[in-house]
């Protein structure tokens, strides 16, 4: 088999994003998007693919521009300004949500940059290959419907849908916000409001209630936004569970499947067991405790009883009930 050229992965928000980042790293891949990026992670491109970044961003005038300083910082620079404003193009032609969580900087930004009047029509296939794009969510309101089309043309990048025990979602998003994990809760700026929010509340009742109450909580729909993705056949569906394994109180062989199946999805011939042993990272900067079902020690009887009430059909169609 081939191994795709470039992959896409939907993560939903405290659903092991980590795991996913790191599954897709030992394929080979490297990653754009929500990971917070580390070393091993981070895209690194020769002269000639820097060159071709900068030609679908730039117009052919600043382009040959550009290529009188081959050789130099300044040829560095620029291309590494042109691969940031490419980014925060396609962040925003599949409908992430750039100016609150980053602010307006980052599009302002890109658009000083951008020249080629000609980048809104180029397609996902032009961007750099080698690299994993992975969201927390692909909402197809919102996304650039020529990305659509072209998904369904070509079937690529294949899609790979990571989710979690929505009840297990609503506890982890709390420990995270709270600042439980390695490294805090992020660089989001929409989470500094609901941390604060959750730091007023004293006990976890409280807590859960919120969330389940409050229709603007940091990923309460992210569920319901991807039941196309959840639905959809030529979709890769991953739990949470299975590819966490023995390490996260699951099993070796849900791991070992969960792995093989995105590795069928994506075309690699790499060995699933090998690989899956490799998952499982306790040092990611968003890792807390890394298992599943600890809901069940948080939820109330009225907070279990409003999520059913507002969720029970979530939980059925993702397969939790």
């Amino acid at each position: 088999m081939n191994q795709a050229p470039r992959a896409m992965v939907i993560s939903f928000q405290k659903s092991g994003t980590h795991l996913m980042q790191e599954l897709m790293l030992e394929l080979g891949y490297r990653i754009v998007g929500v990971p917070r990026p580390r070393p091993n992670a981070v895209p690194e491109f020769d002269d000639e693919q820097k060159a071709a970044v900068a030609a679908l961003v730039l117009d052919k005038i600043d382009h040959d521009q550009l290529m009188e300083l081959h050789g130099t910082a300044a040829f560095e620079d620029r291309t590494h300004e042109a691969w940031g404003a490419l980014i925060w193009h396609w962040q925003q032609r599949l409908g992430q949500q750039v100016v609150n969580r980053y602010g307006q900087t980052r599009i302002n930004f890109a658009e000083s940059i951008v020249t080629n009047p000609y980048l809104p029509f180029t397609r996902f296939a032009d961007t750099p290959a080698g690299l994993c794009w992975i969201f927390h969510e692909l909402d197809i309101h919102r996304v650039d419907g020529s990305f659509l089309s072209e998904w369904v043309e070509t079937q690529s990048p294949p899609l790979v849908l990571n989710y979690r025990d929505p009840r297990d979602t609503v506890i982890s998003m709390i420990n995270f916000l709270e600042g439980r994990t390695r490294a805090g809760y992020g660089n989001f700026y929409e989470a500094d409001i609901f941390s604060t929010i959750l730091a007023s509340k004293t006990t976890w009742e409280d807590k859960i209630d919120y969330a389940l109450r409050d229709p603007s909580f940091l990923a309460r729909d992210q569920f319901q936004k991807a039941l196309w993705l959840l639905n959809h056949p030529k979709v890769c569906k991953v739990r949470y569970e299975d590819l966490i394994g023995p390490q996260g109180g699951g099993s070796v062989e849900r791991q070992v499947d969960a792995v093989s199946r995105v590795l069928h999805h994506v075309g690699s011939d790499l060995d699933a067991e090998e690989i899956a042993g490799k998952v499982y990272n306790p040092d990611s900067w968003s890792f807390y405790k890394g298992r599943s079902g600890g809901w069940r020690d948080r939820f109330s009887a009225r907070n279990l009883a409003r999520f059913n009430e507002q969720f029970g059909d979530i939980l059925e169609q993702y397969g939790y009930e």
